[in-house]
């Protein structure tokens, strides 16, 4: 038979740990259960000291013996549910909180553990049903309402969500944590109106939280809203001037939107706040090969050697710069080193173009693969959002086709001359066409602006074209050669070459607002143009959405040409078509007669592209490092290294191919237009 200890011996314990004398209080038990091991009693005590003593595996040894003595004991089995949560043994605690002894606790101390463990382990429907039993037993318990809200929302319940967490709010008002869950459930659910509304107003009470703005640039960045999670980061940084991760996302935010000044100035804040701070190394490294300063990549190493950040880095920025160096097997290797960086995303993109460049395409091919695919993991919803460009697209194609364009009133472009549009897709050599154009002294390219968008969107979309009166586009067209003077010079005589590759899908805007505009169509190998859209690391909008999977890729190509075909009969465009090959073949025939078209002095510096390209600053499209290299071969029918992983988008993609000029079984290419003599 089992002996017990004295009550003295037991009271003298709990005296102790009721006065939080917890160190003295677990001696004395240690001591007594060398003379009475068996005294649950003791057990009991002993595991709940150890357990706030933090000593959570002395806990469970002192517990289980308990609980098996006693398994009708609520406290008993609550306390060694959470030493077995606190050592990690989730699964185990929860299966503590059964029903059964949930319905026998009450104190509901169980279901409240049980809920927390079950939130905590990531099932959130068991802690939705937990929570929801706490809500009813204790209808002004704030903190559980907030919890149900939080699991309601990790389930994509949104509307219940919203619920719960506006009781929460309702019953603790004081709350920022809450306020920002529910604004986030609001984004979410997709009412960002009052999500936005939510935390300016938690910015507001608050000044000094930057924790608010942080969110509403994460959420902004989340559903592609780019300049307002720009202007939302900057907001951050100037309340929490000494957060070295709210100066890193600043730096990171400004270079998607090519301001390589703006964000080397965050990340050289973000290193003075913390010197080996691995991912602004990264970003830096990013930004100088963006920005075509692989000069800077030297001292960049060095800096980052000094500092003693993660070996890793060290050979990320070695990779990038041997890859300048076209020194491919070495970047290879040091790209391999680097291994998963804390930015993966980063070394994806290198690593495939590398693979590339020595030729082991299947290999190449995976890793842009696996590129897509952690893209599209960190967006929200991005298969929808690329849907919602393709809605754009066929609304178009509906529009066009119904006649509705017909009945504009015809109203003059303005005393200016209109701009000129280069459309196409994207990586169709626009990029160096627009470098091409730049050799012409009074030309202004806009590359790549969202002047036309903007104008559609403030005009009230696409179907409010043509409500506009003669007025709206008087202060349309202000409004967008106001923009443009704040992109660049312009005067009198300058030609506004306004390039944006998916221009072909905003004809009937550009009419609207310049009914005698003149459209440049950049054409291209469709396999090839497809293959480039996949394997390039795009700043991920609506419409960029659509080259994380190839069938999306190829189903938008199709669309877009079937919207342009349709726009430029019915418009009657006035369009000239450079083919991206026939550039490549021969620079002066292709581009002298794109020059007259235009009314462009022709001058040399047309075809010495690079140096145009080194003296434009930062090119802020993805073909930044080709445009500065000399004319190449290599990007014409590549796509062919890659057939077997295209084969299911050739269908799609061989009647456009045919249709443009191109083949799919030899090396064919658009014919010179008649006329065009070979250049001297």
């Amino acid at each position: 038979m089992s002996q017990v200890a004295p009550p003295e011996t037991f009271n003298r314990i709990l005296v102790a740990a009721r006065s939080q004398r917890f160190d003295e209080a677990a001696i004395a038990s240690t001591k007594a259960l060398v003379d009475y091991p068996d005294d649950d009693r003791i057990l009991a005590l002993g595991g709940a000291i150890e357990l706030r003593r933090g000593q959570f595996q002395r806990a469970i040894d002192l517990l289980e013996p308990a609980l098996a003595a006693n398994p009708d004991d609520s406290t008993i089995r609550a306390n060694l549910a959470e030493a077995k949560f606190q050592c990690g043994a989730i699964e185990a605690a929860l299966a503590l909180c059964d029903a059964k002894a949930i319905a026998a606790d009450k104190s509901s101390r169980l279901l409240q553990l049980a809920a927390y463990l079950a939130q905590e382990n990531g099932d959130h429907e068991r802690a939705v049903e937990f929570y929801s039993q706490i809500v009813e037993l204790k209808p002004s318990d704030w903190s559980s309402w907030n919890n149900l809200g939080n699991s309601l929302r990790a389930l994509c319940d949104y509307p219940r969500a919203i619920e719960a967490l506006v009781k929460a709010a309702q019953l603790q008002p004081s709350a920022q944590a809450i306020r920002i869950n529910l604004a986030n459930a609001y984004f979410h659910g997709g009412d960002p109106g009052s999500g936005e509304a939510l935390l300016r107003e938690a910015a507001r009470l608050d000044p000094s939280d930057p924790v608010p703005l942080r969110t509403l640039f994460d959420q902004f960045s989340k559903i592609g809203r780019d300049e307002a999670a720009l202007e939302a980061i900057r907001e951050a940084v100037r309340l929490a001037p000494d957060d070295a991760e709210i100066h890193a996302e600043h730096g990171r935010e400004a270079a998607k939107h090519t301001f390589y000044e703006e964000s080397e100035a965050a990340y050289r804040t973000a290193l003075r706040l913390r010197p080996d701070f691995a991912q602004v190394f990264i970003g830096l490294a990013s930004n100088f090969e963006r920005a075509n300063q692989e000069h800077r990549f030297e001292e960049l190493y060095e800096q980052a050697k000094d500092s003693g950040t993660d070996p890793q880095v060290l050979d990320y920025i070695d990779a990038m710069r041997l890859r300048r160096e076209r020194r491919f097997e070495e970047a290879f290797a040091a790209i391999e080193r680097a291994g998963e960086l804390p930015l993966a995303g980063h070394s994806r993109p290198i690593r495939g173009a590398i693979l590339d460049r020595l030729e082991r395409y299947d290999e190449a091919f995976e890793t842009f693969q696996a590129m897509n695919v952690a893209t599209a993991g960190q967006m929200d919803q991005p298969l929808e959002r690329a849907r919602q460009y393709v809605a754009m697209v066929k609304h178009s194609i509906d529009r066009l086709s119904s006649g509705w364009f017909e009945n504009w009133p015809e109203v003059p472009s303005g005393a200016r001359p209109a701009p000129a549009f280069i459309g196409s897709f994207p990586r169709s050599g626009t990029t160096l066409l627009d470098t091409m154009l730049m050799g012409s002294p009074n030309v202004l390219v806009l590359e790549e602006q969202p002047f036309i968008a903007l104008m559609e969107q403030e005009a009230g979309g696409l179907d409010a074209l043509d409500t506009m009166s003669e007025s709206d586009l008087a202060k349309a067209r202000e409004a967008y050669w106001q923009r443009v003077a704040a992109y660049g010079p312009l005067t009198d005589d300058t030609l506004v070459i306004d390039k944006q590759p998916l221009h072909t899908n905003n004809v009937p805007a550009i009419k609207r607002l310049f009914p005698d505009a003149r459209f440049i169509l950049a054409m291209r190998h469709p396999c090839d143009v497809l293959l480039s859209c996949y394997i390039t690391n795009f700043r991920t909008n609506a419409a960029m959405a659509n080259f994380l999977t190839l069938a999306d890729a190829a189903a938008l190509y199709d669309l877009t040409f079937k919207n342009w075909e349709k726009a430029a009969a019915l418009f009657k465009l006035q369009t000239y078509t450079i083919a991206y090959e026939r550039l490549v073949d021969d620079p002066d025939r292709e581009l002298r007669p794109l020059f007259d078209w235009l009314d462009l002095h022709w001058s040399e510096r047309a075809t010495d592209h690079t140096s145009t390209a080194r003296s434009r600053g930062v090119v802020r499209t993805a073909s930044y490092a080709q445009v500065t290299e000399p004319i190449y071969q290599r990007s014409r029918g590549r796509w062919q290294n890659y057939r077997q992983h295209l084969e299911p988008i050739l269908p799609i993609l061989a009647p456009w191919a045919e249709k443009f000029g191109y083949s799919l079984e030899d090396g064919r290419i658009p014919g010179w237009p008649e006329g065009m003599d070979k250049a001297p």
